[in-house]
């Protein structure tokens, strides 16, 4: 009798601790779900890819309209982060921070804690909202881990849609010339000094190729894919940075598409390489490109949630800091490094950093980026882009910017001015910037 009292209590201890585990479980999905509906991310519309044809006006859906989960596209329709927003759950407190973190704690007894810095988060989301854009979004990361550290949006156009940061409707622009660069660097050995010339164009070439990318020189890109490079080669690059694949992400993230056509013609090629193709590019997408080229080409999967600990503090899920892409060599990102740092020194960023040679805390910091700039039609605008990373001997945080203007009123800012706003926020509470006061 005795041991079958002992049996039956085992028994009932093992069910319990499954009930917990289940509980816990559940408590985590729901901190997971409702990070989409949280005031971080609530800035701009989320569209599907279908979105960009022309004359195809774009409706937001309403927040809470049914629809089965298995047919849901969260570019289409309500996600499925939608749902919490039906919670009632008064222990549930998105804006709780707790030793400079945002975290949620649950009845069950579970926390979770997120990624995103309070204090960069919200001046960048001030910094938007402020200047008024149509459109923009900033995302910093840490390259070396995949944190996501901030992930602004502001819509003045829109205010009440969201998911910028996620949807790959805006052209690549000029940053797939980091795309091209690589791939002559790795499959033809051309370097930072290699002079690209022609004299038997209308307009004659004679550049190197770090001048070329500090200036976004379209014509020499297109040169030197002509030249060093083919269609085959120049999107097998492209797949190494993850276009047309899907991004591994607590969230759904559209994907890059690359929709190329006359994929033979020399033109295209060319058009390709200097950033005028049908490529569309996310926000979150250009902060990877990003972190690759600062960590010595390996490229980590991003993540939102920091940690999950149970109601005892056992660590129930921490960021896993998976590398899941290598498209180029440690070689390769040093040189494309040292010519992003000339971008900002002498080439297209150059006006919207000159102030940062006399700010006390960024004048001491080496950065390096790469603008691009094209309309667009999905948003319709200007859409100005800016992917940059420091300091360039070890970068510690990738930055990524986009911002949508106006095609004819005047503009406020553009991609670079976010960006060295965004480069600011982040290192005015460092130990070094600190010192640089002094």
């Amino acid at each position: 009798m005795a041991v079958v009292k002992a049996q039956y209590k085992k028994r009932r201890v093992r069910i319990r601790d499954r009930r917990l585990t289940g509980l816990a479980l559940v408590a985590f999905i729901i901190g997971l779900l409702f990070l989409s509906s949280h005031p971080l991310f609530a800035a701009a519309t989320a569209q599907s890819e279908k979105g960009g044809a022309k004359g195809k006006k774009q409706v937001a859906s309403p927040a809470r309209a049914p629809a089965r989960v298995q047919a849901r596209d969260p570019f289409k329709k309500p996600g499925l982060f939608d749902d919490i927003e039906n919670s009632r759950d008064p222990s549930f407190n998105p804006k709780r921070v707790e030793n400079g973190r945002f975290v949620s704690r649950f009845k069950s007894g579970v926390k979770t804690a997120y990624t995103i810095r309070p204090d960069l988060q919200s001046t960048m989301e001030k910094f938007l909202e402020k200047n008024r854009v149509p459109y923009g979004v900033f995302i910093a990361m840490n390259p070396n881990n995949g944190k996501i550290l901030a992930m602004a949006e502001h819509s003045s156009r829109e205010p009440h849609v969201k998911n910028l940061a996620l949807r790959a409707t805006y052209p690549a622009a000029s940053i797939f010339k980091l795309i091209t660069a690589s791939a002559a660097i790795e499959e033809r050995g051309v370097r930072p000094n290699t002079l690209i010339v022609n004299f038997n164009r209308f307009n004659p070439i004679q550049t190197t190729l770090e001048k070329a990318f500090a200036a976004s020189d379209n014509e020499a890109f297109g040169e030197i894919a002509l030249h060093y490079l083919n269609m085959g080669t120049l999107m097998k690059y492209a797949t190494r940075f993850q276009f047309d694949h899907q991004i591994p992400f607590e969230l759904p993230v559209q994907v890059s598409r690359m929709k190329i056509k006359q994929a033979k013609s020399k033109t295209t090629l060319a058009r390709l390489a200097a950033g005028f193709e049908n490529v569309g590019l996310s926000p979150l997408h250009a902060a990877l490109i990003g972190s690759a080229i600062a960590n010595d080409g390996k490229m980590v999967a991003p993540c939102l949630v920091d940690h999950v600990l149970s109601p005892s503090g056992q660590k129930l899920f921490e960021c896993p800091s998976r590398v899941f892409a290598k498209p180029i060599s440690s070689s390769t990102a040093a040189q494309l490094r040292q010519m992003m740092g000339r971008t900002i020194k002498s080439g297209t960023a150059r006006r919207a950093f000159w102030s940062a040679r006399r700010d006390p805390v960024l004048r001491s910091i080496s950065m390096g980026g790469k603008t691009g700039s094209l309309t667009g039609n999905n948003p319709t605008g200007k859409v100005t882009w800016f992917v940059g990373m420091a300091p360039l001997d070890d970068p510690e945080v990738v930055i990524s910017a986009v911002v949508v203007n106006h095609l004819t009123k005047p503009w406020t800012v553009r991609a670079s001015n976010v960006a060295k706003e965004g480069f600011q926020a982040y290192f005015k509470t460092k130990p070094h910037a600190q010192l640089a006061k002094k």
